[in-house]
């Protein structure tokens, strides 16, 4: 019995000692250094497959209480490659970190998911949080520009919060929107991004169908993925990011001026005289007109006359008067960290942008948090809140144009310096139609201000049942509230002009949308095989209600410059206007990711939407995808390139995506009030009569596409990037349908024509210079698309539209329009003639009694039949050809020096301010225009006579387009980061401070004039001069 008890406790002491060694523990500590031997701040250390570890201190420090024995260090920083440090025997640490060139490592958000990028199938994009630290813009989408293949992104206004326009690969739909899809964090959020650049991790951008199939009927015009910073366990972290920019404009048109305005009008004036003489004898007159004849009989209420001012030379520049210098602020505070249970982060924004229009100015205040909690092993919850403030007051977008008609020889004001000192209300002696555009300088006369909030958030859970799985639940609302309300006085500047009565228009709108989705992750290797899958189910269901209502009429001829400008109560008659819009989607989706020996990848999708705004048994929509992936550099037969390759990837993939962006209702008949008149007395009865028609076939619009794409890799990674071909057909497109005969409507929206498109893009990054001190790396992007119209609807080869068009075999974003070969010499008609007629067996030809004047525009007869017609109009493609962005990035020491170029070539603008040679005397551009002295010039002489003027009239868009290419050095930035041994002594881990030139060269072939706005005239682009600084605690 004694001897059992003996055994039996010796067996316990043993399993004990087994068990205290099995779980034995001990303090870790080390110091980690990048490859110069400075010291990293903030680089993860953790107990692998644990939450246990922290983050590196000031000095590149480490201690890690309660490791076990046995355990293995994880330690990861981005941008380097991640390590696993066995601590089995070990206690201290020094670890160096090794730049990851290629990040093959890195994670990337896919759909409702994250991948290696080295696993990845698609064609992905990636911004990342280090891109976005110099963005001085109100919306941080301007980030991607020239920096991301197959993006065409360009800002067509300079007014604050003005709309930039995101394309990906071309254009597809003709009457839905182009538009990507963009969300943050998981949910949909529109191109507007509200965020402070500093709360952004990530940027991935889904190009090809097998990436954007799993949104199914929102992913056709690719995804923009945006992931917000999170907190992570380990010390508290305060950041502060502030700039001031100081703005003016990139180019503003010259208008006529001065001297050269007096010569213009002496031209006009001389031009109907020598034309007669020309008419009457075939011989260009001589006869001369002096300044003093064109100037006689103006003078302004104060006595000054255009003789004076014309002697005196006290000309008005009213871009002066009208356009300013600016500066805009930004201030960003952050807070994140946590611990093995809680991670947060938080930041508060405040954003003051003011345009180069007087009172153009919009501030901005927002709030972001994100909460992540591990309730337990099995079960995590968060939340992603946002919300943002915004007070913009908007300017008369009618007040630029009009700078641009004034004449030069005016003043802006009467009776200047006395106490009778007043706004001269029709400086344009020669057109009194034109008003002073100085009208709405009175305080209250315009007034446009637009408030508004908004509020985005969602909360999460998430369950851990077994390993390798994960269940997500996500419900995210987005709540947008406003009030848009203007006032203009009878007097401002765009009532007083046409003769009319104040008016007060209050809109005011709320929309609210919820998105619920739920998703099933199971990661597997079988066990340690040679396989690796991700199978995904998911479930989403998506509402979106629109309401608003706006009231708007006439406040009669009185002024309410101190009221508030929204009093509808002012109105007399007013109008109401309501609107409501819902719209729903319901989804069911699925996805395989699976690897064998991680060389052979495949994807496959497939997704399921169901849409309230299609038709009663044509609601649903299926959209499959399929992509594989060989890692080439993983072949055994590779094995002797690793000395100078180190990257070799060849993906293929293939799916359809869908749209169904249009508007909702569209399947039903809809009704418009009206007035039913009794003709016998003349009284009436409202009414409603029917305003479109129903069409109970309406469906999905789809896309399908095939990429073709490959990775490589160079000398370690130091040069990397990618190539992609794609080919894509839209069909079932959402376009109008000519109604039948017996309809009142004349088309109803409907599914019918197609498109195509090609694109080649090229990613290349290159770090040319790696030395210890200096360092040079060069990022190249390069974007082709192109696209065309395959098909429209029942037999309809043109579809034109005022001077666009959509025409089968031409691109779909055209111009369509004369084309002018400048203008028609002394006696060069003549010639023309006698050529045309020999061309023709003597024929005489159709043109118009003023074809061939001298002086006046060359329209090309281009089917060469004698007249000129609608067979005359030509094609001008709107889109580039090849988009170019180069940025290279020097550093030496703690200094960085980073420029970035931008260029645009082929395409054309239809810059409308060349048209505009008006006879109405009003000054517009200084152009180049026809004269004895200068003939074969561009544009016309402007004394045309009325005859003359009405054949002008018809053709003298044709004179608009112009050649949109052009390069800009978009970004200049000087940083330096103060050293550490400085900054370390008053707690701070990062101080950087910085300058920009943003936007400041531009080479076009458009003088005075940013070709990056389009052609319209609006508010004119922004240069900046940007100083900031980031700080982190």
């Amino acid at each position: 019995m004694y001897l059992q008890i003996k055994r039996a406790t010796l067996a316990a002491l043993l399993c004990l000692c087994c068990f205290v060694g099995a779980f034995a523990q001990k303090t870790v500590s080390g110091n980690v250094k990048d490859a110069a031997g400075e010291p990293m701040i903030g680089v993860s250390v953790i107990v692998d497959g644990t939450s246990i570890g922290g983050v590196t201190d000031l000095d590149g420090n480490f201690t890690i209480p309660n490791v076990p024995d046995n355990a293995t260090l994880k330690v990861s920083y981005v941008g380097y490659r991640e390590q696993k440090i066995s601590v089995a025997g070990k206690s201290s640490l020094n670890i160096t970190m090794k730049e990851d060139n290629q990040n093959l490592d890195e994670l990337v958000v896919i759909g409702y998911a994250v991948q290696k990028k080295r696993d990845l199938t698609g064609s992905v994009s990636s911004i990342k949080a280090g891109d976005l630290k110099d963005v001085a813009a109100p919306n941080a989408m301007q980030a991607m520009q020239a920096k991301v293949p197959g993006m065409n992104l360009t800002q067509a206004s300079g007014e604050t919060g003005g709309k930039l326009n995101i394309n990906l690969r071309g254009a597809r739909s003709l009457l839905a929107s182009n538009d990507p899809l963009i969300l943050v964090d998981g949910v949909e959020y529109g191109s507007t991004l509200d965020l402070n650049p500093s709360d952004i991790e990530s940027m991935d951008i889904l190009k090809d169908a097998s990436s954007t199939a799993i949104y199914g009927t929102r992913g056709a015009n690719g995804v923009i993925i945006i992931t917000t910073k999170r907190g992570k366990a380990g010390k508290t972290n305060v950041s502060l990011n502030v700039y001031n920019s100081w703005n003016s404009a990139t180019a503003t048109p010259h208008a006529f001026y001065g001297d050269r305005e007096v010569r213009f009008m002496q031209d006009k004036a001389e031009y109907p005289l020598n034309y007669k003489d020309y008419v009457q004898t075939g011989t260009w007159g001589t006869q001369t007109v002096t300044p003093e004849t064109v100037l006689a009989g103006y003078a302004l209420e104060d006595n000054t006359t255009a003789q004076s001012i014309y002697e005196d030379k006290s000309y008005t520049d009213w871009s002066d008067l009208i356009i300013r210098n600016s500066t805009s602020q930004n201030y960003e505070v952050g807070v994140n960290g946590g611990n093995d249970k809680t991670n947060f982060a938080v930041s508060l924004g405040l954003m003051k942008d003011r345009g180069l229009m007087k009172r153009d100015q919009m501030t901005r205040y927002n709030g972001k948090a994100n909460i992540d909690h591990k309730i337990s092993n099995y079960v995590k919850v968060g939340t992603s809140l946002l919300f943002t403030y915004k007070d913009w007051n908007r300017r008369n977008t009618g007040v630029y144009t009009q700078m641009l008609k004034m004449t030069s020889i005016t003043h802006p004001y009467l009776y200047p310096g006395t106490d009778k000192e007043s706004i001269n209300y029709q400086p344009n002696p020669w057109y009194e139609a034109h008003c002073s555009p100085m009208l709405d300088e009175v305080p209250g006369a315009f007034q446009h201000n637009v408030e508004s909030t908004r509020f985005f958030g969602n909360v999460y859970g998430e369950l851990y049942p077994v390993k390798g799985m994960v269940f997500r639940s996500q419900f995210a609302v987005d709540r947008s509230d406003a009030r848009d309300g203007m006032y203009q006085d009878y007097l401002s500047q765009g009532r007083y002009q046409a003769g009319q009565t104040s008016i007060i228009d209050l809109y005011k709108y709320h929309n609210t949308s919820f998105t619920w989705d739920n998703t099933l992750n199971y990661t597997t290797d079988f066990g340690g095989s040679k396989h690796n899958a991700t199978f995904l189910l998911g479930h989403e269901m998506t509402q979106l209600v629109e309401e608003g209502t706006d009231i708007y009429g006439d406040a009669g001829k009185n002024h309410y410059y101190k009221s508030s400008f929204y009093d509808v109560s002012k109105i007399n008659s007013p109008k109401l206007t309501p609107t409501y819009r819902k719209k729903s989607m319901v989804s069911f989706f699925g996805r395989v990711n699976y690897s064998y020996a991680d060389k052979y990848l495949l994807t496959a999708s497939l997704r399921a939407d169901g849409a309230s705004v299609l038709a009663k048994g044509h609601k649903w929509g299926y959209f499959p995808s399929v992509a594989a992936g060989w890692r080439i550099i993983e072949e055994d037969f590779m094995k002797g390139t690793a000395s100078w390759l180190s990257n070799l990837k060849l993906r293929a993939s293939w799916g359809i995506s869908g749209n169904s962006d249009i508007e909702a209702y569209q399947t039903l008949a809809q009704l418009s009030p009206t007035t039913y008149y009794y003709y016998a007395d003349g009284s009436s009865i409202p009414g409603k009569i029917p305003s479109s028609m129903a069409n109970e076939d309406l469906t999905w619009e789809k896309t399908s596409s095939f990429d073709l794409g490959l990775d490589y890799g160079f000398l370690n990674g130091r040069i990397n990037g990618t190539v992609d071909l794609y080919w894509s057909n839209t069909y079932d497109l959402l376009f109008y349908k000519t109604a039948p005969a017996s309809s009142v409507f004349t088309s109803v929206i409907s599914n019918v024509g197609k498109t195509k498109g090609f694109g080649v893009e090229v990613a290349l990054n290159a770090d040319i210079i790696r030395a210890k001190d200096f360092n040079w790396n060069a990022n190249l992007s390069y974007t082709h698309f192109s696209d065309e119209v395959k098909e429209l609807t029942e037999g309809v080869k043109r579809y034109p539209r005022d001077n666009t068009a959509l025409i089968v075999g031409e691109p779909v974003h055209v111009f369509y329009d004369y084309k002018a070969d400048n203008t028609w010499k002394i006696g060069e008609y003549k010639t023309y003639l006698e050529n045309w007629k020999a061309r023709h067996n003597g024929q005489e030809p159709s043109y118009a009694a003023n074809y061939g004047d001298p002086g006046t525009p060359k329209i090309v007869d281009v089917n060469d039949d004698g007249t000129i017609d609608a067979e005359d109009r030509v094609i001008y493609k709107r889109d580039p050809d090849h988009i170019f962005g180069l940025t290279n990035t020097f550093s030496y020491k703690n200094f960085s020096l980073s420029v970035q170029m931008y260029a645009r070539l082929g395409g054309y603008i239809q810059y409308q301010l060349s048209n505009n040679m008006n006879f109405e005397t009003a000054n517009w551009a200084d152009v180049d225009y026809w004269t004895p002295n200068n003939q074969g010039a561009k544009f016309p002489n402007p004394g045309l006579t009325s005859a003359q003027q009405k054949w002008y009239t018809q053709y003298r868009s044709a004179l608009q387009y112009e050649k949109a290419d052009y390069f800009k050095v978009k970004d200049i930035t000087l940083s330096y980061n103060l050293p550490k041994s400085l900054i370390k002594k008053a707690y701070i881990s990062n101080c950087r401070v910085y300058g920009s030139l943003k936007n400041f060269f531009t080479i076009s072939g458009i003088d005075n004039y940013d070709p990056e706005r389009g052609g319209a005239v609006t508010f004119p682009l922004q240069k900046q001069v940007v100083l900031g600084i980031n700080v982190e605690f």
